[in-house]
């Protein structure tokens, strides 16, 4: 989603281009290596950008308040793009601003067993390292946050600490219980 460019003088210069250009490059050449594979070309650049629903809510909470709401993120363990940090911790008025861009009821589908079976073992260290309060997942991956820990303490970034290697490549969702 960010184009990076970056110049080194020297005896020549470099360029280092992130973005859609070294994307397409990066997708032409993985749609030329399947062909031979046999291989959908579908499937090599389905992650290479996030869906248009994700990105337009990044783009809703850059513009409405929150201008350094970050990119969002792929995890190759799920095979989804999530959010880097969760959009209920931007500004009232942004969530607002944008809360037509979210799908109503429970859309989310249940994350893959797997994933499911990673957070519960992260939310039962989560308990053992401090927090007992903190909740299972839900379904759909989340987890449903009691008032007492909506805000963050000393105790809950220690646990957190002592069982990141519990934490999926996308990071965690949290919402307030309700």
């Amino acid at each position: 989603m960010t184009n990076l460019t970056r110049r080194d003088r020297g005896r020549g210069q470099v360029v280092l281009a992130c973005g859609a250009s070294v994307a397409a490059l990066l997708a032409s050449a993985l749609a030329g290596c399947s062909a031979a594979g046999g291989t959908s070309s579908a499937s090599a650049t389905s992650s290479s950008t996030p869906d248009d629903a994700t990105t337009a809510i990044v783009n809703c909470y850059r513009a409405h308040g929150d201008p350094s709401f970050p990119d969002p993120v792929y995890d190759p363990g799920d095979g989804r793009w999530h959010f880097a940090t969760s959009p209920g911790t931007a500004p009232y008025s942004t969530r607002q601003a944008c809360q037509h861009l979210f799908p109503t009821g429970n859309a989310s589908p249940p994350v893959p067993q797997a994933r499911f079976q990673a957070l519960v073992r992260l939310a039962q260290c989560i308990r053992q390292h401090g927090e007992p309060a903190w909740p299972d997942p839900d379904p759909d991956g989340s987890y449903p946050l009691p008032a007492s820990l909506q805000t963050k303490t000393h105790a809950e970034e220690a646990a957190l600490q002592a069982c990141q290697r519990y934490v999926p490549s996308g990071g965690i969702d949290a919402h307030a219980a309700s």
